[in-house]
């Protein structure tokens, strides 16, 4: 039996979630090498700051073939790999401005609810788990990629928040970093 000190296990507070809008027609370029990857062209991230809860789901789809020979046994290849990330979050307003103004959706959420009338908004999506720190320098798994903006619901409880939730579905290559370096912590203090 194996235990675990309570300092090893990530906590949901330290995991961020960030997303950037991607105007025109060119995609950021995520290129991996192993458990590292790059990108170029992304744009400005925001964090999304009032989600309570999400999911990130790997699909991977097979192709299943059988080898002559092989006795009857089936075997299979992957083919295709996509994500799945679920949020559920809160509608929010800018709280930067002094002035309402039409269209002063936190900028986090401008990015998701802009899926509500552009069907072919793509957006940056990123999720962030700290994993420690040293000096001034953080390190973080890392999981990005373009995806698509799905099945957004809002929630009108009465007496309560307005609620909202999403799927963004991959597009694209899928970045996963293990080892994701920061200068200074992107767990925000202060609103966007």
């Amino acid at each position: 039996m194996t235990l675990y000190h309570p300092t090893e296990l990530v906590k949901s507070q330290d995991v961020i979630i960030r997303v950037g809008a991607i105007t025109g027609t060119s995609r950021p370029i995520i290129t991996q090498s192993g458990a590292t990857f790059t990108v170029s062209g992304a744009p400005t991230l925001y964090t999304l700051q009032a989600a309570t809860t999400a999911s990130m789901a790997f699909n991977d789809g097979n192709t299943e073939f059988y080898v002559l020979g092989g006795g009857g046994f089936t075997d299979s290849v992957v083919v295709t790999a996509g994500a799945t990330a679920s949020v559920t979050t809160y509608f929010q307003k800018d709280v930067d401005g002094t002035v309402f103004v039409p269209n002063s959706f936190d900028e986090a959420f401008q990015v998701i609810a802009t899926a509500r009338y552009d069907k072919n908004a793509e957006v940056y999506f990123e999720v962030n788990k700290q994993l420690g720190a040293s000096g001034n320098t953080y390190f973080y798994d890392r999981v990005a990629y373009v995806g698509r903006v799905m099945n957004l619901n809002e929630s009108y409880p009465a007496d309560n928040l307005v609620e909202v939730t999403f799927d963004v579905m991959s597009r694209g290559r899928i970045g996963i970093h293990q080892n994701a370096q920061e200068t200074g912590s992107i767990i925000p203090s202060a609103p966007n």
